[in-house]
């Protein structure tokens, strides 16, 4: 590597220049520069030296050489490496996000396994409950993304872990106004979780200059961690309500809580988005000019609206289906009934399977497409994005979420099939489920490379918390529908959303855009055609 000004002017092993200089007898003489063991001499062809004021014209030439090779050489000194400090670096980076990730994970984990019997050992009614705070955060999620990105990501992350140790703690006590009270807060919170720390993580990658292909990688990691996590959530879970009863969960939740808020509090820094307004009226400018933007949207919020729903009604569909069960079943506790604790950590650990199968997955659909194409695979033009993120090609992604979703939906229409009154219906549900919290961990870290490609840095958190109003309002009617329809309509209207988003995903793929606007019609057909076939099939086993 050059290091001087004097290694940039002789870098060759043997460096000549002809040059003239006028002898003591006033001859011209050619003289020659030579490099030799990086000692530089002067010398005329003859072999004799030439003159002092020769020298000194000579030397004062490469001095100044040398002074302005050292000054253009300066910055190039100064540039960092690359190599292992930048590889120390991001590592740094990276476990500054995940340890404060997994102590946020943990608590959401241990408050999700056991809301459903509090609610319902309470005496309250659980749909109601739960569909409140989603109906809260359809009514802040237009606003909370620009007082995100106005008044930092950090702050909004440490707000976060206050309002759920607050929210956590009220769970505990069995009263009505505390509880309505903890649910509208709910809202807000799953909200901030939904955007602030993505946002953060992504706003903060590109201010420090990491590589595009590098935020894959904390993506996948985070999806890994949050399952994984979720798995010793289940666990712990299990054994605080075997000691503590019900509120034991909630009561981990506190101090695992606290834990992440030591952690953001003290290795974070803070980054920002647009202020305020300008935020929300961007966000609002780019979802209703960028189709793209509003389709990842619509189809993301299918996806997700399905997911909260399913968080809920898994556990009273194998409750319900546990009683014609064999005692002896895996996933019944010692009473016959289902193990949530142990159930939950088993959907995270395949969630998990799934988050490192997702990689590996997506690099094999790169590679057939790779191969039916002729090798001649393009990443997404710079000029239909905000943000450049030169490596990444987004259409193995959508491949691959659309096939996850199109599984999903297969796997989500099972409890629609079973016969309540079988004693293999638990069985068949339990290990469909199992198999959809698989593809659920394929598909929710490629939701973020999307996120990452779509959607402007600037306004992202703003943007994200728009489009959840899908998601929200979704979740909150399934969820408060299941009070006065049958479990399966509810499952078959989950089956149909996932189908939905899987058909919505292949139109984001440019090539298959020009298709489909060529064959609506025909599209149109299939669609409506696979819509009757779910809605008799329903009416047929309700």
């Amino acid at each position: 590597m050059i290091t001087s000004a004097k290694d940039l002017l002789f870098s060759s092993h043997s460096l000549d220049r002809s040059r003239h200089s006028t002898s003591s007898d006033g001859e011209e003489e050619e003289l020659s520069w030579s490099h030799h063991g990086g000692d530089s001499i002067l010398a005329s062809p003859n072999g004799s030296c030439p003159n002092t004021n020769t020298l000194l014209v000579i030397d004062s030439l490469q001095l100044s050489l040398f002074y302005k090779a050292s000054i253009d050489l300066k910055p190039m000194q100064e540039k960092p490496e690359e190599g292992p400090a930048k590889f120390s670096s991001f590592t740094i980076f990276r476990l500054q996000y995940i340890l404060a990730y997994i102590g946020i994970m943990l608590a959401d984990g241990l408050q999700g396994t056991h809301l459903y019997v509090l609610y319902e050992g309470y005496g309250f009614s659980p749909a109601s409950l739960y569909s409140l705070g989603f109906v809260s955060g359809a009514f802040s999620s237009p606003f909370i993304g620009a007082l995100v990105d106005k008044f930092g990501r950090k702050k909004a992350a440490v707000l976060y872990c206050i309002l759920e140790i607050i929210i956590n703690y009220m769970e505990q006590h069995p009263i009505l106004i505390g509880l309505v009270l903890s649910r509208v807060i709910g809202g807000l919170t799953t909200n901030l979780l939904c955007s602030c720390f993505e946002t953060w993580l992504v706003t903060e990658h590109r201010k420090r200059g990491f590589k595009e292909e590098s935020l894959e990688i904390i993506l996948r990691d985070s999806g890994i961690v949050s399952n994984s996590a979720a798995v010793i959530s289940g666990l712990l879970a299990h054994y605080l309500a075997a000691s503590l009863g019900p509120v034991g969960p909630f009561q981990g939740a506190v101090v695992t809580t606290f834990f992440a808020l030591l952690l953001v509090s003290s290795l974070w820094t803070e980054n920002y988005g647009d202020s305020g307004v300008q935020s929300r009226t961007g966000a609002f400018k780019t979802i209703s000019t960028n189709s793209n933007i509003s389709r990842v949207g619509i189809i993301q919020g299918l996806a997700e609206g399905s997911l909260q729903t399913f968080i809920f009604l898994w556990s009273p569909t194998l409750h319900k289906l546990a009683s014609n069960a064999p005692k002896t079943n895996i996933g019944l506790d010692q009473n016959g009934e289902p193990a949530y604790g142990l159930i939950f950590g088993a959907f995270m650990a395949t969630a998990v399977l799934g988050g490192f199968i997702a990689p590996l997955s997506r690099k094999k659909i790169a590679k057939f497409i790779a191969s039916t194409v002729g090798g001649n695979t393009q990443t997404m033009d710079c000029n239909n994005r905000f943000d450049c993120n030169d490596g990444i090609d987004p259409k193995p992604v959508h491949i691959l979420c659309s096939l996850s979703y199109a599984l999903s939906s297969m796997l989500l229409f099972v409890p629609c099939v079973v016969q309540e009154a079988s004693p293999r219906a638990f069985s068949f549900c339990l290990v469909s489920f199992l198999f959809y919290e698989f593809l659920v961990g394929i598909y929710v870290p490629n939701e973020g490379v999307l996120r990452s490609i779509y959607m402007p840095t600037e306004s992202m958190c703003s943007t994200m918390n728009i489009l959840r109003v899908i998601t929200n309002i979704a979740v909150a009617i399934g969820v408060f529908s299941t009070t006065f329809v049958p479990i399966k309509a509810s499952f078959a209207a989950l089956s149909f959303m996932m189908l939905s988003a899987a058909i919505l995903q292949l139109s984001l793929i440019p090539e298959l855009k020009q298709s489909f606007s060529k064959r609506l019609q025909d599209l149109d057909l299939a669609f409506i055609c696979l819509v009757l076939v779910e809605v008799v099939l329903t009416m047929m086993v309700s």
